[in-house]
């Protein structure tokens, strides 16, 4: 037999469904990290007294639960990526900025909705075989950006049931990846110098299981939405520790501009969050170099804002 290799045929792929739980064709593609995609399949022993030892016989198969994680580095003219922002935060919106100018830029807007869409089929391609995941909700998604090194995601999965399948051959023709190299992080109007941070959206999801069947219904919240991110910098005043001890309420901005595409119009990343209050700000005089302030912060709806953050991709494709 021939042995799997990952360098050989290890991708992930994914799909819309249109009924939750019913595997639809997995169409856009990634190329990850690492993954930890599986299902949880306990089993159940009577608690009967009669025996010392144990009984195959007592023992059932009880609730089946798939969860797990995997990581990439997103293009920012990759469908998949965009199609996982949509899921993790809810709905999208696509338009052209310049259609005179730029007629080939696409900016997709993406916000949360209480209500998120009903599913993703994803298949981990291991080179003999696949494992194809049914009923997929994103729990929760990480977007990290550390100076010098490329836009790296991770994203949190349950669904409902996993299976082995005929690999999905790959067809993947997105773009090149983002390097952190022209990133700004603007905290109250005013441009960070930033070495690093991050912007996570957690949706709270908990599976339903009913009497009726091994498997969970749609995945619903199971409690408040949150988002939330931090950044590092070089401790020069006490503006943001102020903002901290104070409890400011400030926009928080991170762009993230790659590669032009007409007009004046460039692949990027954009990330706004009009509420945002420091969580913790403080630096520690542990090091003889430069001092580094870790800020961490948590995003709010307020009267004039109906949603936490508001994220847009632009890029030359025409629907996310």
């Amino acid at each position: 037999m021939t042995v799997a290799i990952g360098a050989l045929g290890s991708y992930i792929g994914i799909g819309a469904e249109g009924t939750y739980g019913t595997t639809v064709a997995r169409t856009r593609f990634l190329l990850h990290n690492s993954e930890s995609l599986k299902p949880s399949d306990p089993k159940i022993e009577s608690p009967s007294v009669h025996r010392v030892s144990r009984d195959i016989r007592r023992r059932t198969q009880s609730f089946i639960d798939v969860g797990g994680d995997f990581s990439f580095n997103p293009s920012l003219s990759s469908n998949a990526f965009t199609m996982l922002l949509q899921h993790a935060l809810g709905t999208v919106a696509t338009t052209q900025p310049d259609v005179t100018t730029a007629p080939t830029a696409y900016r997709h807007t993406f916000t949360p909705a209480n209500a998120l869409p009903t599913g993703l089929s994803i298949e981990v391609a291991k080179d003999q075989l696949s494992h194809l995941h049914s009923g997929c909700k994103v729990a929760s998604l990480r977007l990290g950006f550390e100076a010098g090194q490329q836009l790296d995601a991770s994203v949190s999965i349950i669904g409902r049931e996993q299976t082995s399948v005929a690999v999905t051959p790959l067809t993947l023709t997105d773009g090149h990846l983002a390097p952190i190299t022209n990133t700004t992080l603007t905290w109250n109007g005013v441009s960070m110098n930033v070495l690093g941070g991050e912007f996570m959206i957690e949706n709270a999801l908990t599976t339903r299981h009913y009497a009726n069947s091994r498997y969970t219904a749609e995945p619903s919240r199971n409690g408040k939405r949150r988002v939330s991110g931090s950044f590092r910098i070089h401790l020069e005043d006490a503006t943001v520790w102020s903002d901290f001890r104070n409890a400011a309420e400030r926009v928080c901005v991170i762009t993230i501009t790659e590669a032009a595409i007409a007009g004046a119009y460039s692949y990027d990343l954009v990330i706004t969050a009009n509420v945002s209050e420091p969580q913790d700000a403080v630096a520690q005089a542990d090091t003889e170099g430069p001092i580094v302030q870790p800020v961490s912060f948590e995003c709010f709806i307020d009267s004039g804002n109906s949603n936490e953050v508001s994220l847009y991709v632009t890029n030359e494709n025409s629907a996310a």
